[in-house]
């Protein structure tokens, strides 16, 4: 082995990660569609994203937008619980703002750009990316990208 090599090794070892990302198995994609749709409020989905969230097949993604467009629409008031979970860990703040999508109904969507303009001083950031992928989202269905729910 070269010292170059041996190097690069021990850069490696040091600062990198050397576990793989999960897999999503058929099952878990079962599973992680299942829990997605069961999730009631911030909590639950949190725990099935720690648990599940890894699981980009299409049927459990879709569960997840649904899951977080119901959410948002009909919880607004417990946004607050969103934003302690999401300023915890970055990765399911991307993870709900990323589910924020077309497949979400135009009615949910139209509900949770109405509920952003009375968000909460301590949630506007949040609220603005949250905002911004709702408006998008609606512009994608009024476009023809996906026929209205």
């Amino acid at each position: 082995m070269t010292a170059l090599r041996r190097v690069a090794l021990a850069l490696a070892l040091l600062f990198g990660k050397a576990e793989a990302a999960p897999v999503c198995s058929a099952e878990d994609a079962v599973n992680a569609r299942a829990a997605a749709m069961d999730a009631r409020d911030w909590e639950a989905l949190y725990e099935v994203f720690h648990r599940l969230g890894h699981c980009t097949a299409v049927s459990a993604s879709e569960a997840f937008s649904q899951s977080i467009g119901h959410l948002l629409a009909a919880l607004w008031s417990e946004l607050y619980e969103l934003e302690y979970f999401a300023e915890a860990n970055r990765g399911f703040r991307a993870f709900v703002v990323e589910h924020i999508d077309v497949t979400i109904s135009a009615t949910d969507l139209r509900r949770i750009v109405d509920h952003v303009e009375t968000c909460a001083g301590y949630a506007r950031p949040i609220c603005r990316e949250i905002a911004g992928r709702s408006r998008y989202a609606l512009r994608l269905r009024s476009s023809g990208v996906m026929e209205a729910k």
